[in-house]
């Protein structure tokens, strides 16, 4: 049987002890069958019996709230099951152009196949009805009922881009602007709707479009959400699915094992976006084994940093090294850092959709189970994030990328709060020194080292020592496939 939320209520005190404060839970509107990412919502208003029902939601909310965590629902706006025979479907004619929930153009005659007239949107099923106004408000009105009733803290709003930029008819797959205009109508208004219940609700758009608006305020002609979900940092971080082979790809080709020169300097341009409101992330549910394209094939972060390789002596060290280089980019990047569960225990079992219910991960056990130094990497670094000003800012500036070399430095302020980030994918560590340019003069004390002795690594540092930065240049040891921060002191 899956899980469901009192076991994750169980879990809860290991979210504490890492420092989690925000966890997002996939769909939990009901979908069909009892074993899902539950983004084929069937009832809106319906919570997921599977996975507990109405109740067992609101205990969550509530246990989370009491240990400082909130909670983001992911949620589904842009189609319904694709088997929604028990729902939407023919809710009141049999008829295609009357099929009232979904967006159908012209009649039934208009087309040899009577499905020609349904409108596709990149989805797994036809686009909704947004022309009309009350599928508009029963959709926003059960997210409405999710913050009132439940006390959710904020939305991931699922493929936003394909109500507001990818519709197209099924016949013939032509554009449909005035379909994606009411996508466009639509978000402002579950947007706006969301706000007024409550200011301060947390709003992510999974948006590939690259649109400034989607993070613009309503009022000025933007859609309202705080921050995009940056597919690409992980792409170009990560690189595991295959899509776009032009990329960076840093763990994927660092995995080869032959230190050819990596594309820092564009993952540089990337860690640059993530100031733009972006969401970003190392590993998620659609990449921890889901994804495939162009031949590649996605899994967990601990297994793709070796390339699969079984992960045993110096081969697991360099795994685990390399998934801490990995996730150190995330949390220590300007974007609203997320990671998959999982990650901070080293699990390696691939997260898919038709059969994640029989290959699941027991995190407590992997934690004692050789985790332990990833937990404690994980707790050392988001406690790090949460105490330095300058590394929850949306400022970063990139100062050095040195490709042959595999290193990259970015430089984290707010305000008089200076922290530098000196990384690493080299396989060899910098042991005489690294001279990295772009530093301000001054005396800068390393704060954080991914390779230390307490994280499973080969404690290739500078000790915690104060190192001076004169002339725009800071020397400092480096370690292999990891990172260092550093503050300034003076």
């Amino acid at each position: 049987m899956p899980g469901n939320l009192a076991d994750a209520m169980e879990l809860l005190d290991h979210l504490v002890d890492l420092g989690v404060n925000a966890v997002e839970l996939l769909p939990m509107a009901e979908f069909e069958g009892w074993a899902s990412w539950g983004y084929g919502t069937s009832h809106y208003f319906a919570v997921e019996f599977s996975g507990g029902g109405r109740d067992q939601l609101k205990h969550f909310v509530r246990a989370c709230h009491q240990r400082g965590i909130a909670v983001i629902l992911d949620v589904v706006y842009n189609h319904y099951h694709h088997h929604a025979e028990r729902a939407q479907w023919a809710y009141d004619s049999d008829a295609h152009a009357r099929n009232s929930y979904y967006w159908y153009e012209g009649l039934d005659t208009d087309y040899a196949d009577p499905t020609g007239g349904y409108v596709d949107n990149l989805s797994t099923g036809w686009a909704p009805r947004l022309w009309e106004e009350p599928v508009r408000q029963m959709l926003i009105s059960s997210a409405v009922a999710q913050l009132a009733e439940f006390h959710i803290d904020g939305f991931r709003v699922d493929q936003t881009t394909s109500l507001h930029a990818y519709s197209t008819l099924h016949a013939d797959g032509r554009g449909l602007p005035h379909v994606n205009a009411f996508g466009v109508r639509f978000l402002r208004e579950l947007t706006r709707t969301l706000r007024l219940v409550r200011p301060d609700v947390f709003l992510i758009a999974e948006d590939h479009s690259g649109w400034p608006a989607v993070t613009q305020p309503g009022r000025l002609g933007g859609l309202g959400f705080d921050v995009t979900w940056y597919a690409d940092f992980y792409h170009h971080l990560s690189g595991d699915t295959g899509r776009d082979s032009g990329s960076p790809n840093l763990l994927t080709t660092a995995a080869l094992g032959d230190n050819r020169p990596l594309a820092m300097a564009r993952f540089g341009q990337t860690l640059r976006r993530t100031a733009d409101a972006a969401l970003v992330y190392h590993e998620s549910h659609d990449e921890a084994g889901n994804s495939r394209h162009s031949g590649g094939t996605s899994g967990r972060t601990l297994a793709i940093a070796v390339g699969r390789a079984p992960l045993v002596g110096e081969t697991r060290r360099y795994a685990e090294a390399r998934a801490r280089f990995t996730a150190g980019m995330s949390l220590l990047s300007a974007g609203t850092p997320m990671f998959f569960m999982g990650e901070e225990v080293g699990a390696v079992e691939d997260y898919r959709y038709d059969d994640f219910a029989w290959h699941r991960t027991d995190l407590e056990a992997a934690r004692q189970d050789g985790g332990a130094n990833l937990f404690a990497f994980y707790r050392g670094l988001i406690g790090l994030r949460r105490a330095v000003r300058a590394l929850r800012s949306r400022t970063i500036d990139v100062v050095h990328a040195d490709d042959a070399a595999r290193v990259l430095a970015f430089h984290r302020t707010d305000g008089p709060d200076d922290t530098l980030v000196i990384a690493s994918l080299n396989d060899a560590p910098f042991t005489a020194g690294y001279r990295t340019p772009g530093v301000p003069d001054g005396l800068w004390r390393e704060v954080f080292n991914s390779d230390s002795i307490h994280y499973g690594g080969w404690n290739d540092g500078n000790g915690g020592a104060d190192l001076p930065a004169t002339g725009g240049t800071l020397t400092a040891v480096l370690p292999r496939a990891g990172f260092v921060v550093l503050r300034k002191m003076w």
